[in-house]
């Protein structure tokens, strides 16, 4: 479906090829992952598939990529469009329209499907994913994850052949990560949907995957095998095949479920294992005297003739950094956070948890100031984030957000 003939590709402005000596060919009806470090080119290859690379990104491509017979040099993206589903690592840059309904509708409205076809496939892809509560939104409400489902969605409702996935799953919860894999499995399996996808999360997707591409280094050539087989020399791989590597079973788990049936040995062998000796103390003999606690200030010669010595009171627990009382905030009819408390101390470091479209975000817009408290108090370093300089606030709390342009 897929065939990749000496494909290279050199960006202007660099000294060395991005791509070199790509020659591979993806099988249809197959899902086939793409791994390796980050910065060797695995979004460069995805582009090649669909006409990306180099009709929008610029570049030179040499050899010859085809993609069910269409030379991607002489056709360009939207002469793709009917063969090849793309979704990149940045939803936001996928969107035409603004609301989720559209969103799902668009590809096809393009493709000139007749609208019962359209409204078929618009309901089935809303309860694939589980976006029918969101198919009314503005996408602009929507969360990280919730906006990559979208994508993912709008890609899916023309049926395309190939499917190109970068990273598809980064911004899910596992949960929903795990609906949008066994989507992708049943378009493999039942239609013979075509899947080509770079992902950093391999304990999510490897165990599913029919075959895996290395790219080891930027431009270096890729070597294609079997999933086992490739993460055995992968500098990047799931825990729980380093667990496989680390024991020498052979092939390598791929899944929980694959150790768990080649541990039986590996318990035999531990359960009968005598534990190590400690080690001998040459100095067993020599004790020394712990140092005395310090009693803290002493107190004045005038105190200590009448007696009146003072306890030293041990510190109190630290001020708190950022103190969050009682926080909502509404955007329109949602309502993004419910009546949120916390105190964070400083020095201390707190995991924020929750499904996709919870408000993680929305919390932390509010702690920088992005986002304005509907009700409530959020307090950072003593300032109010959202009524303060930014100037000011920049001095004591920074932002990651998901998508760092």
């Amino acid at each position: 479906m897929i065939r990749f003939e000496q494909v290279s590709v050199r960006y202007d402005g660099t000294d060395r090829h991005t791509l070199s000596g790509v020659d591979l060919a993806v099988p249809e009806g197959e899902l086939v992952l793409l791994v390796g470090p980050s910065g060797v080119g695995k979004s460069t290859l995805l582009g090649t598939v669909s006409g990306l690379v180099p009709h929008f990104t610029g570049g030179v491509l040499s050899g010859r990529v085809t993609v069910g017979g269409r030379d991607t040099r002489t056709h360009k993206p939207r002469e793709l469009a009917d063969l090849v589903g793309t979704v990149g690592q940045d939803p936001l840059a996928h969107f035409v329209t603004d609301t989720v309904e559209d969103e799902l509708a668009y590809g096809m409205e393009s493709l000139g499907l007749a609208p019962d076809v359209m409204r078929r496939r618009v309901e089935e892809t809303l309860d694939l994913l589980g976006l029918a509560e969101l198919r009314d939104r503005p996408i602009a409400t929507l969360s990280g994850g919730q906006q990559q489902r979208v994508a993912i969605g709008s890609v899916l409702t023309p049926h395309p052949k190939v499917l190109v996935l970068d990273e598809p799953t980064s911004a899910l919860d596992p949960a929903a990560a795990e609906e949008v894999l066994a989507v992708l499995q049943r378009l493999v399996h039942d239609l013979g949907t075509t899947v080509l996808m770079a992902e950093h999360r391999l304990e999510r997707v490897v165990q599913y995957a029919d075959q895996v591409v290395l790219l080891p280094a930027p431009g270096a050539a890729p070597v294609m095998g079997a999933p086992a087989e490739i993460m055995a020399v992968s500098p990047v791989r799931p825990p729980v095949a380093e667990l496989g590597l680390l024991a020498g079973w052979d092939p390598l788990p791929l899944s929980v479920r694959d150790a768990r049936r080649g541990a039986g040995e590996l318990r035999e062998r531990l359960a009968s294992a005598s534990p190590p000796e400690p080690p001998v103390n040459v100095n067993a003999n020599v004790s020394i005297a712990a140092p005395p606690a310090s009693p803290g200030p002493r107190p004045g010669r005038i105190a200590r003739l009448l007696g009146r010595t003072k306890a030293v009171e041990a510190p109190g627990p630290a001020d708190p950094v950022t103190r969050v009382e009682s926080l909502s905030v509404r955007r329109g009819r949602l309502e993004a956070l419910r009546r949120v408390t916390l105190t964070v101390a400083p020095g201390e470091t707190v995991a924020l948890m929750g499904r996709n479209g919870a408000g993680k975000s929305t919390l932390l817009g509010a702690l920088v100031g992005m986002v304005e408290p509907t009700s409530g108090s959020v307090r950072v370093g003593g300032l109010a984030p959202a009524r303060t300089d930014p100037r000011a606030m920049i001095r004591r709390v920074g932002l990651v957000p998901q998508e760092p342009r």
